[in-house]
């Protein structure tokens, strides 16, 4: 398997569990301290990564890496 390859599966891989990652860690929890909701929750420019279609790709190209991974590998 020559380098090239190597680093792109790796990127994909490592960038898959990362946004795995921020999508597991998401939820802020409950606020016992704002229990009445006045509050807003904090706003982060990842959320628009924290959605089930993001997460079930990310774990489809997880997969489909170590796949290609393995096939490559000899």
């Amino acid at each position: 398997m020559s380098t090239v390859i190597f680093v792109i599966l790796l990127v994909l891989f490592v960038g898959a569990a990362g946004l795995i990652v921020i999508n597991v860690t998401g939820d802020q929890g409950i606020d016992y301290w704002d229990l009445d909701g006045e509050k807003k929750p904090p706003v982060s420019r990842l959320d628009f990564l924290r959605r089930k279609s993001v997460f079930y790709c990310a774990g489809v190209v997880l997969l489909g890496t170590f796949i290609v991974y393995l096939f490559l590998r000899r």
